[in-house]
């Protein structure tokens, strides 16, 4: 006679093949970018870089459990587990070489200065892959999810747009830019335009947050089964 489960994590489906393979294949250049790193630590800036080696160590052992996860050896909460390893990578990323290299030691190496930012781009790159791959195999497994992440981007997309017209004075966003940094000491037309987008980006971000935790709750495993 066969003992009853309560591991709710048993009834969910695995998450999808491709996902587990860009896991794996972004694990396996996530280890490779460290070594070289790790390499300059021990004797490149003049002495052994403790702080930038431990990260860069801590770096190459996230990837690893990353191809670990994407070859499948561990069965339960892998969306938590990529997020977890996208988490590790990018803070190694910022207190590692943003920190010990590009802040403190960039203009003394400049021949390493090209690899550090190149390598600073892909990281991050890879850190929003991840935390996109770890959200699909969770939203993959109810389509109840999909409207949620649909309304969610809707109410993310307009701050997305504005901030990227300010960002270049495009159109409507150099009038932004202007109005917010008066010339003739319209201080007044400022203050109204700060509160009231102000007030618009927190009421579109968090009604996005909102939407797309929601999105997550659809995974779950008695969200499953109610939509069963």
């Amino acid at each position: 006679m066969s003992t009853p489960t309560t591991n709710p994590n048993l009834d969910l489906p695995p998450p999808p093949a491709l996902c587990k393979l860009a896991v794996g294949l972004l694990g396996i250049l996530v280890a490779l970018s460290a070594l070289p790193w790790i390499y300059f630590s021990l004797s490149k800036f003049g002495g052994f870089a403790w702080g930038l080696f431990g990260f860069e160590l801590l770096t190459a052992l996230a990837g690893i459990f990353a191809v670990l996860l994407g070859l499948g050896k561990y069965k339960d909460g892998w969306g938590i587990g990529i997020t977890a390893i996208a988490g590790a990578i990018l803070v190694a990323l910022v207190f590692g070489l943003y920190i010990d290299f590009w802040m403190a030691r960039k203009t003394d190496f400049p021949d390493v200065y090209p690899l550090a930012k190149y390598t600073l781009a892909g990281r991050a790159a890879v850190v929003a892959v991840l935390f996109a791959l770890a959200s699909i195999a969770v939203f993959s497994r109810n389509r109840q999810s999909i409207p949620y992440i649909v309304k969610a981007a809707l109410c993310a997309v307009p701050v997305v747009v504005v901030a990227g017209l300010m960002k270049y004075s495009i159109g409507p966003g150099n009038w932004i830019n202007n109005t917010l940094n008066p010339t003739g000491g319209n201080g007044a037309a400022s203050a109204v335009l700060v509160i009231s987008l102000g007030l618009l980006f927190i009421v579109l971000i968090s009604a996005a947050g909102h939407l797309l935790i929601r999105a997550y709750e659809c995974g779950r495993p008695e969200a499953k089964k109610t939509a069963q």
